[in-house]
């Protein structure tokens, strides 16, 4: 049975981010019969960020080498580390059980909602870090799809092309967890051309983005 965690992140319930990951989700649905999709929004019910108790464990198991994720997850010994371990255990199961995972990411200030920063800083635990001996991790084989929306243009050619620094990061950040090796970008872009006044004149292309991050949705949900 296929699994797809889906998780949104953004702020207000009508975004483009959230329609455009919904129509992934529902074409998935269609398409694998009896798969399961695992929802977390991270806008509405956000994780808690990385604290002193997470990153005592995490000190003591990379100093220890410990790649056994059964080792790992029994690591906490005090009460406040036990605490703060099991949501991150809770988050990383989610993680482990996944064979495809759905990001909602709208930009914010050139990068990530800090609601998914806190979440990607609690799952990046020392089992799931790619082994240099290896070149691999338990997360590798998984599909990662990311749908982001800009309020302005970012691709390349643009002039604030040099300003995406959502895209290059997270390739950056899914390689150390092995999560870079199918990873796909869903671009919705000029979606402030609806409100601010003078980006009134890129409606137009923020419809055409947006009509082909759904099509981009819909043709990668089918994937098998």
């Amino acid at each position: 049975m296929s699994t797809l965690l889906h998780i949104d992140t953004s702020a207000r319930l009508g975004s483009t981010t959230r329609r455009v990951t919904a129509e992934f989700a529902t074409s998935w649905r269609a398409a694998h019969e009896g798969g399961a999709i695992v929802y977390r929004d991270l806008g509405r019910a956000p994780v808690p960020h990385v604290d002193g108790a997470q990153m005592a464990v995490m000190q003591r198991i990379e100093t220890a080498g410990v790649r056994d994720l059964d080792e790992a997850r029994g690591a906490a010994r005090t009460v406040e580390e036990k605490e703060s371990w099991d949501v991150t255990w809770e988050l990383v199961d989610e993680l482990l059980a996944a064979d495809t995972i759905l990001l909602g990411l709208p930009m914010h200030n050139f990068s990530m909602p800090s609601t998914f920063k806190a979440w990607l800083d609690r799952v990046v635990v020392p089992p799931l870090v790619v082994d240099p001996e290896t070149g691999t991790g338990p997360l590798a084989g998984k599909r990662v799809v990311v749908v982001t929306a800009r309020g302005g243009a970012y691709g390349p050619g643009t002039p604030r092309h040099a300003y995406d620094f959502q895209e290059p990061y997270l390739r950056a950040a899914f390689s150390m967890i092995a999560l870079a090796d199918d990873l796909t970008f869903l671009h919705a872009e000029m979606t402030k051309s609806g409100h601010v006044p003078r980006l009134a004149g890129f409606q137009q292309m923020a419809a055409e983005s947006l009509k082909a991050a759904l099509t981009g949705a819909r043709e990668h949900a089918r994937r098998a």
